[in-house]
């Protein structure tokens, strides 16, 4: 009989399926417990690209600054819609508790930008033109602080001097209106730009680089702050139009914003999922083929003789 190189599964791998220890088996074997081929475990856990990844110098550091990142976001978004509801609803919400949102959101957004430092160079080799576009994308974190809170404070003030105004039939002040269409254009150039290390992280996910699930939640959050912007700029120009044209302009960007809004929101939390889905391999380095399976050469005198 030929002598041929065998493949031995000498480190701890479970069943996709079963979740039984396949540990001593033969890479050309069943699951014992339900009969699933091994292969099938290997292909959906081991990540056939695992070696050409560069290794992270801090994993535990930028993991933490994913978690940072998107968690401020979604705290900042969740404080921003609360006093948005507070000024559609009056009464909802007292000013003290309306101010301490608006000052929450704001240390939320300051923890997305620590977070997002973490992860501007996750790795050494990382390209200069890369690099800096992402360190630019931090650097817009400051002024957008600054509008977070400045619009805030407005908005929670009451319809009157809110972006409300397209249903109550008050005027909202142009500056009001161009500083929030600053403030969403400013994330969408964030997001944007921090997109390139985002998805370098992302290729460490072997469900996401795979493309299990096709997720280009950057980009559509980017695309929906966008639509947000354009609704805002139509406010702006709505007056020169005069009459009831101007009004009818006013509430189609009103409700491109709040289009915009609620996509951004949503855009949030598929960002979140897939940050979920890529910190495993980010913490831990992705599982390769020679971390679980040993080639090996059958013994000659005795498969010889076999």
């Amino acid at each position: 009989m030929p002598s041929a190189l065998a493949e031995e599964l000498t480190g701890r791998l479970r069943c996709a399926s079963c979740r039984y220890e396949l540990r001593g088996l033969s890479v050309m074997g069943e699951c014992p417990e339900c009969g699933l081929p091994i292969q099938a475990t290997l292909l959906s856990i081991v990540d056939p690209k695992a070696e050409e990844l560069q290794p992270l110098a801090h994993p535990r550091l930028v993991g933490a600054g994913l978690v940072a990142w998107i968690g401020g976001a979604i705290l900042a978004a969740l404080a921003g819609w609360a006093v948005w509801v507070s000024g559609v609803a009056p009464g909802t919400l007292s000013p003290s508790a309306q101010q301490r949102l608006i000052v929450a959101g704001a240390v939320a957004l300051a923890l997305s930008a620590l977070g997002a430092l973490a992860i501007v160079r996750p790795h050494p080799g990382v390209p200069r033109a890369r690099l800096i576009a992402a360190a630019c994308g931090v650097a817009l974190y400051p002024a957008t602080i600054w509008l977070y809170v400045t619009l805030g404070r407005v908005a929670a003030l009451g319809p009157e001097q809110s972006l409300l105004g397209a249903w109550t039939g008050t005027p909202e002040p142009a500056p009001w209106r161009a500083r929030r269409m600053v403030l969403w254009l400013l994330l969408a150039a964030g997001g944007a730009l921090l997109r390139g290390p985002l998805r370098m992280l992302a290729a460490r996910s072997l469900v996401l680089r795979a493309q299990r699930v096709d997720r280009q939640t950057v980009t559509a959050g980017v695309a929906a702050l966008l639509v947000a912007a354009l609704g805002d700029a139509i406010g702006l120009v709505a007056p020169a139009w005069g009459g009831g044209a101007a009004g009818s302009l006013v509430l189609v960007g009103e409700v491109l914003v709040l289009l915009g809004a609620v996509l951004m929101t949503l855009g949030i939390v598929g960002v979140a999922i897939d940050v979920y889905r890529v910190l495993p391999s980010v913490i831990h380095r992705p599982l390769a083929r020679r971390d679980v399976v040993t080639p090996v050469t059958p013994r000659e005198g005795a498969d010889a003789h076999g």
